[in-house]
């Protein structure tokens, strides 16, 4: 009975971890997959023992996955981004240790109101959004710039923004093809959307709303952390951690701002420019931002392999006095519609940085500089 008892304890803690994964939005290049890799070269220089009392620094919040994943594993968490659509999962999830969306917060969005369209409704339908979906953005939008709980607002632009891409197939949310849902035009639809615009229609009923928001609910934990927006350029400076983990937009790759023009218009009323970062010349940003890091001890740093090399990244955090340990990960980015080439040829790197002369980080022997070439569907 005793190991039965224990047997159904482990299972509910793994279905507690993969549980969080699905509050938060399914922006690109997250980085869930990569997280056990990513705390396992933080667990080699500070043992997981230690890291209570520790600041973590997620430098790029992004959709949110790696400052999650480092509140649940009890680190002390400093959140920043410089775009609305991530400092939404932020505020709701990240900085968040205790509100929850209730059933009256979902019927809200779908309760009759009296008045003229929204903005989503007037600027997005049919080209974007289906009426009733636009008219429950414009709901959430509205509900949550009248409440003065900064966290439950947050949580109600979430909730906008996973109906937003539930709509789309691939949560690609763009002009397209969805105003033939509202003509029934569904013979002039490719037949791998059609049940992705069906499902569309049903995203405003209330059960299938509340499941959504169960969801997000599931990414709420206690913890201690905090969301800054802004530059992290700017910010760093003044920014205090003990690890600070660096996920930039990668140069020479499609840009978020492109992907997400319409869930940034929805959030701030208009699309975002292009992050220097993605540009092909984006990673000489880099020297910048580990210049301004140098007084964080521990650096992890992701980029892809597009435009710059392993080697080149590892000789920027030597240039600077760290020793490193870089890792080449085979991964696949957008495998729905990356070409079977690109898929064989995609790398994920993943570089360590530690400055020696801190007592308390202590390599353990197989953490000496190495490069290390893992397939991601086997780490």
């Amino acid at each position: 009975m005793e190991t039965e008892t224990l047997h159904a304890r482990g299972v509910g803690a793994v279905r507690h971890r993969l549980s969080i994964w699905t509050a938060l939005p399914p922006y690109l290049g997250g980085k869930r997959r990569l997280c056990p890799l990513i705390f396992r070269e933080i667990d080699q220089l500070l043992p997981r023992a230690e890291w209570h009392g520790r600041t973590f620094l997620d430098g790029f919040l992004g959709g949110g996955s790696v400052s999650l994943y480092a509140k649940a594993q009890g680190l002390t968490v400093v959140s920043t981004d410089i775009a609305t659509r991530a400092i939404t999962v932020g505020q709701a999830l990240i900085a968040n240790s205790r509100v929850r969306l209730i059933r009256d917060d979902v019927l809200a969005l779908v309760a009759p109101v009296d008045g003229p369209p929204g903005r989503i409704e007037q600027e997005l339908v049919p080209a974007v959004f289906t009426a009733n979906v636009a008219r429950l953005i414009d709901r959430a939008l509205a509900i949550a710039a009248a409440t003065g709980d900064d966290a439950k607002a947050a949580l109600l632009r979430l909730l906008a923004i996973r109906v937003a891409m539930l709509e789309h197939p691939m949560s690609q949310v763009r002009k397209g093809t969805i105003h033939r849902v509202a003509t029934g035009e569904y013979e002039a639809i490719t037949d791998s959307c059609v049940h992705h615009y069906v499902q569309g229609l049903r995203l405003t009923r209330p059960d299938r709303l509340w499941a959504i928001a169960q969801q997000i609910n599931a990414g709420v934990f206690a913890g201690e952390a905090r969301v800054v927006q802004g530059n992290i350029l700017d910010l760093l400076p003044s920014l205090d951690a003990d690890i600070a983990y660096f996920d930039p937009p990668y140069p020479g790759v499609m840009s978020y701002e492109k992907e997400y023009r319409v869930i940034d218009a929805i959030l701030e009323g208009s699309s975002r420019p292009t992050s220097p970062f993605t540009a092909r010349d984006g990673a000489n940003l880099i020297d910048g931002l580990l210049e301004r890091a140098q007084h964080i001890p521990l650096w992890i740093l992701s980029l892809g392999n597009e435009v710059v090399t392993l080697d080149e990244l590892t000789a920027k955090m030597a240039r600077l006095g760290r020793r490193t340990r870089s890792l080449e990960i085979k991964h696949q980015h957008l495998p729905a519609v990356a070409t079977a080439e690109k898929k064989a040829a995609n790398r994920e790197f993943l570089v360590v940085g530690w400055d020696p002369a801190v007592s308390w980080l202590r390599p353990a022997p197989d953490t000496v500089p190495t490069v290390e070439t893992i397939d991601e569907a086997t780490a």
